[in-house]
C-alpha cells in the first residue's frame, strides 16, 4: 500500500511539472566581464562639490565611501559570476577610487587622456557585457538633484535630438554602439529617477534623497553596501533587464554653456556619434 501511495505522489509531482507549474531555475551567468564607472557626486553622505577634491579635510575619507561602494559591486558581480570586473574611476582627475582598498579581483582604470569624450567609460568595446554606475548624479539643469551637472558647471543645457542627458545616459550612449547594455545604476533619488526615464526597468539603488543641489538625507554607508551588492548581483543574473541604449542618428547635440557673464548656445548634427561628442567635449 505505502508502495503504491509513493508511486501516486510521484505521477502528481511529475503532471505538475508538465503543466507548467514547475520553472527551471536560472543559473548565475558565467565568465562575465563588466564595467563599473564612477562618479563621486552621487555617493552617500556627499552634499558639497569641495569636499570631492583633494586638499578638503573629507576628501580621504569620502573616497573610502567611495572606494567601499565600487567594492560592494564588485562583491555582486563575482557572486553573479563575473570573470572579468573593469573599474573606471569617472571623476575629475580620475583618481578618487583608493587603489589600495579596491578588491584584488578587479582592475582599475586611472588618469585621462586630454581631449578624449569617452574618458568616463574609456576602453568600453563590444567585449564587455554590462556597464554599471557607481555615484552617479542628475543632469545639468535639475535642481532637486545633489550637485547636478552634465561633465561641467558651465553647462546649463546638455541634449542629442531633443533628449536631455545626464551623464550615464551620455556614457550608456557610447557604450551602446558596441552592443553593451546598462543594467545598474546607484546615486542619489534624482539620478535614479533619470535612469528609469532613461533606461527603463534596471537595477537601481538610492544612496541619498535630496532636499536641493547642496543638502540631502543620507543612507548610513554600510546599508547602502548591502544595497548595491545585491543590487548588482541581481541585475547581472538577469542581463535581459538591462538596456542598449541608442538614439537613431543623424544626432543633433544642442548645448548651452556659459560664457563670461553670458552665455553661449552651440548645435552641431552628425551621423556620427563621436563626431558630435567631440564638439560638446570642445565646449566645456
Amino acid at each position: 500500500m505505502k508502495r503504491f501511495l509513493s508511486l501516486s505522489w510521484i505521477v502528481i509531482l511529475l503532471m505538475s511539472c508538465s503543466e507548467g507549474s514547475y520553472k527551471e531555475p536560472k543559473l548565475p551567468s558565467k565568465g562575465l566581464k563588466i564595467m563599473i564607472q564612477t562618479d563621486f557626486e552621487g555617493v552617500t553622505g556627499v552634499v558639497n562639490f569641495d569636499e570631492i577634491y583633494p586638499g578638503h579635510e573629507h576628501f580621504d575619507r569620502n573616497c573610502r565611501i567611495l572606494t567601499n561602494e565600487v567594492n560592494a559591486a564588485i562583491e555582486g558581480a563575482v557572486a553573479a559570476g563575473a570573470s572579468e570586473i573593469i573599474v573606471r574611476d569617472g571623476h575629475a582627475g580620475n583618481i578618487n577610487v583608493n587603489p589600495v582598498l579596491l578588491d584584488k579581483r578587479a582592475k582599475l582604470i586611472r588618469g585621462r587622456v586630454p581631449g578624449n569624450p569617452t574618458t568616463m567609460v574609456l576602453g568600453i568595446d563590444s567585449t564587455y557585457d554590462a556597464l554599471l554606475f557607481i555615484g552617479a548624479h542628475s543632469r545639468a539643469g535639475e535642481q532637486k538633484g545633489v550637485l547636478s551637472h552634465t561633465m561641467s558647471l558651465d553647462v546649463l543645457d546638455f541634449r542629442i535630438n531633443g533628449k536631455p542627458l545626464f551623464e550615464a545616459a551620455y556614457n550608456s550612449l557610447y557604450a551602446g554602439q558596441f552592443g553593451v547594455p546598462v543594467v545598474f545604476l546607484a546615486g542619489d533619488d534624482a539620478a535614479c529617477r533619470e535612469a528609469i526615464d532613461n533606461f527603463g526597468n534596471i537595477d537601481t539603488v538610492v544612496t541619498k534623497y535630496s532636499f536641493g543641489r547642496t543638502c540631502a538625507m543620507n543612507k548610513s554607508p554600510e546599508i547602502v553596501y548591502d544595497l548595491i551588492r545585491e543590487g548588482v548581483k541581481s541585475a547581472l543574473l538577469d542581463l535581459n533587464k538591462g538596456c542598449i541604449f541608442r538614439i537613431e542618428p543623424p544626432y543633433k547635440m544642442e548645448v548651452l554653456v556659459k560664457e563670461g557673464i553670458g552665455q553661449k548656445f552651440v548645435t552641431h548634427t552628425s551621423d556620427t556619434l563621436e563626431v558630435v561628442m567631440e564638439k560638446f567635449w570642445g565646449n566645456l
